[in-house]
């Protein structure tokens, strides 16, 4: 009976992850895609609109959206779902920052133009080529139809399309 009860804990936990893992374990609410090897990128080199720096994104979460010179329709879902999750993960708000990177255009013309709607959010123009290439790879690119995850180390880790709900991507 005493050596049943050092075996039943390592049997039990053998069982549980051998038939159960399907459903817990291993299962995974990831609904984005995740970029893999995770590639380094650099915020840093950005022109930060209104004050606005890079010390805001450090050792943070940030969502990037890109946007031409005016922010159209897609823009416009990519924010609104990256606002919407900011929001959801309640507690950790601090954590996750939202960076709208312009490409050929003034930067402090749209921060000026987004800022009722979205006041946290952090608006960079000067885009480089290095940059632009960093977010470009097998299945995507910033080409406004997807927004990316970048983690508190600097890496590009996922992207989500507009199809994304906005709590599958906090869950992601």
């Amino acid at each position: 009976m005493i050596v049943g009860l050092f075996l039943l804990p390592p049997l039990a936990a053998w069982l549980a992850w051998d038939y159960l893992s399907s459903h817990g374990v291993t299962a995974t609410t990831n609904n984005g895609e995740l970029i893999s090897p995770a590639r380094p990128v650099d915020l840093s080199h950005l022109d930060y609109a209104d004050g606005q720096s890079f010390g805001d994104l450090k050792g943070r979460w940030v969502f990037v959206v890109f946007s031409g010179a005016a922010c159209d329709a897609l823009c416009e879902r990519q924010l609104y779902l990256t606002r919407q999750v900011r929001i959801g993960v309640n507690k950790d708000l601090p954590r996750v920052r939202r960076l709208l990177v312009v490409r050929g255009g003034e930067a402090v013309a749209m921060r000026k133009a987004l800022e009722p709607a979205h006041p946290d959010l952090v608006v960079a123009g000067g885009a480089e080529t290095a940059l632009l290439s960093a977010f470009r790879g097998e299945g995507f690119a910033p080409d406004g139809s997807r927004f990316f995850l970048v983690d508190p180390l600097g890496n590009l880790m996922m992207f989500y399309t507009l199809d994304e709900q906005g709590n599958g991507v906090a869950q992601g």
